[in-house]
């Protein structure tokens, strides 16, 4: 009886010596929005294309040529997107930094842009926007996808504007807030 005492003490104790507990960390970062939308993959790169102008139809500063309308569709909004803002932003004008600034198409000659004017950005009513400011949205999303419109347009900076590539960068951020 002592012998099967002993042998039961035995098995019970490596029962024992397999069950080994050990403390594991494991922390979990992440939000939970409310509200916000994605871009639609096919927007997230954009050409513009504007059509090219004669110099002598922007006579003098201030002046502008025919707008272009710009569609960027976002998907997926979730809730009723109220707090949205959103910016564009890119290098501004040398004289007026509220416009972009004409850089030319990359890798290209800056002695081959064209001088003088610079590309103003409009909202959906077509009132002018300045670069690199954070502009909030007044309009609620409540749908599951939203066209956001804006325009740009070119916009004489000098009395003289001399030809050449009129190509620029500019760039949307969208903040959900």
């Amino acid at each position: 009886m002592n012998k099967l005492r002993f042998s039961l003490l035995l098995l019970s104790s490596l029962f024992c010596l397999s069950v080994y507990a050990e403390d594991v960390r494991v922390q979990i970062n992440g939000a939970v929005l409310k509200q916000s939308c994605n871009v639609k993959s096919g927007d997230l790169n954009k050409n513009i294309i504007f059509n090219d102008i004669d110099p002598q139809l922007l006579v003098s500063s201030g002046y502008s040529a025919e707008v272009n309308k710009v569609s960027i569709e976002l998907e997926n909004c979730t809730g009723n997107v109220a707090n949205m803002s959103y910016m564009f932003s890119g290098v501004g004008d040398d004289t007026y930094p509220e416009l972009l600034k004409i850089t030319g198409k990359a890798g290209g000659s800056p002695e081959a842009n064209a001088r003088g004017l610079a590309i103003e950005i409009l909202d959906a009513s077509k009132k002018a926007l300045s670069l690199n400011k954070k502009i909030n949205f007044s309009q609620e999303i409540n749908t599951s996808f939203f066209t956001f419109d804006f325009y740009l347009r070119y916009k004489s900076t000098s009395q003289n504007i001399d030809a050449g590539d009129a190509s620029a960068l500019l760039y949307l951020d969208f903040y959900y807030e």
